[in-house]
């Protein structure tokens, strides 16, 4: 065979053979492919006129609702895309009884879906709303006492009764006979007695607003005039002593001390001046001891029962407003205050920041929800992967154990001529 290949003439028509294939292939490869995106094969015309050149230019035209619409494509043949349904006719609710026109609201596009899955880790920042009714800080309510204050016991409740309207940009913020809850703060000062904090507003149903403001003294003269000690702090009222003589009492025990102590008998010993062992001196102690009590016991009187201020019921007072005053946030018991002079901007800020912690806490337990899925999977995959393994471990051995098929088709028997 290899000679063959050796001998001039094989080889050239091996060439040749060779060369030829060469140039169909070239000749092909140089052809223009199909366009992919090629117009359709015009068709001649009925009356025997030659078809027009089709183009992939699409001429534009207005269709009006309910018609086919139909796209045009370089010549007379139309190519139906799309029917628009016909709109539905409005119902009878829209169609005016008086002049039987017909109101057709405009198409609104539809509305994007939602992107439920992008989740935005930034939080819009806190913006407190203004309310509607109020009165800035820094008011002065008219009010008088319902019942006698004492400076001697400071747990007496503060009672009293809004004497005018309260007004603010023409709305009434607060109406005349509402009642004031308060307690003294810190008692006495002068002739006066402190209150400052907290103020209870209730209202005739039973509605409670708290706001925190400082009571003021409200002294008007007779001539419609007010007294130079109008609005200084606290509420004014009445010095009372109960033992006029009281201080007097404390000077006499004192000075018999001082006589008492200084006519003892002393003799000089190595440790000082000692007090003789004797009846005297024995007296002189005790009445020495004695005065110092009843001094004492004097002193203490003075400070809480013999000398106090009384503010008789009845004494008029401002309240000055340390906050911005809301009626809208009064409630029944002050539940929307949790009886607590807070503001309405305080407690969205609350709800804004329990609702921060919620949205964290369960953005916390979704992402531990995720990281144990994701360990589940991994798990998962790890157990297929080994029971792969082990199948294909486990695969030659049982081919290998397995016996050798014997076959049971009864071969031919040979024939002997």
């Amino acid at each position: 065979m290899m000679q063959q290949f050796q001998k001039p003439a094989v080889q050239m028509m091996l060439l040749v053979v060779v060369v030829a294939i060469a140039g169909v292939a070239f000749y092909f490869s140089k052809q223009p492919a199909a366009s992919v995106n090629a117009p359709p094969a015009a068709k001649p015309t009925k009356d025997g006129k030659p078809p027009a050149e089709l183009t992939l230019v699409a001429e534009s035209k207005t269709v009006n609702l309910g018609e086919k619409r139909t796209a045009m494509i370089g010549s007379d043949q139309q190519v139906e895309r799309f029917v628009v349904p016909p709109k539905k006719p409005a119902p009878p609710s829209l169609i005016s009884s008086g002049s039987g026109t017909q109101k057709n609201k405009a198409d609104k596009p539809p509305p994007f879906p939602k992107l439920v899955h992008v989740s935005n880790a930034v939080s819009e920042p806190f913006v407190p709303t203004t309310p509607k009714l109020f009165a800035p800080r820094g008011i002065l309510i008219k009010a008088a006492l319902v019942i006698t204050v004492d400076s001697s016991s400071l747990q007496t409740p503060v009672l009293g009764l809004v004497t005018e309207d309260i007004y603010w940009n023409r709305q009434l913020v607060l109406p005349a006979g509402t009642q004031v809850h308060a307690k003294a703060s810190k008692g006495r000062i002068r002739d006066r007695i402190e209150v400052a904090g907290g103020f209870t507003f209730i209202w005739e149903d039973g509605r409670e607003y708290s706001i925190g403001g400082v009571a003021l003294d409200h002294e008007r003269l007779s001539d419609d005039t007010y007294a130079i000690t109008d609005g200084s702090a606290g509420i004014k009222g009445v010095i009372v002593q109960n033992d006029q003589y009281a201080q007097v009492k404390i000077l006499i025990a004192e000075a018999l001390q001082g006589i008492m102590n200084n006519n003892r008998q002393q003799f000089q010993s190595i440790y000082g001046l000692v007090p003789q062992n004797n009846t005297t001196n024995a007296a002189l102690g005790g009445g020495a001891q004695a005065a110092s009590a009843y001094s004492k016991l004097l002193t203490t009187q003075l400070a809480q029962d013999l000398d106090f201020v009384r503010v008789a019921a009845g004494t008029q007072f401002y309240i000055y407003t340390t906050d911005v005053f809301e009626p809208e946030m009064a409630s029944i018991a002050g539940l929307k205050q949790k009886n607590q002079p807070i503001n309405s901007w305080q407690l969205d800020e609350e709800m804004y920041a329990k609702a921060q912690a919620e949205n964290a806490a369960q953005s916390q337990q979704s992402a531990v929800a995720n990281a144990q899925a994701e360990k589940n999977r991994q798990q998962q995959a790890t157990a297929d992967q080994i029971q792969e393994v082990r199948a294909l471990i486990s695969k030659p051995s049982d081919t290998a154990a397995s016996p050798p098929a014997v076959s049971t088709t009864p071969t031919p028997s040979s024939s002997k001529p």
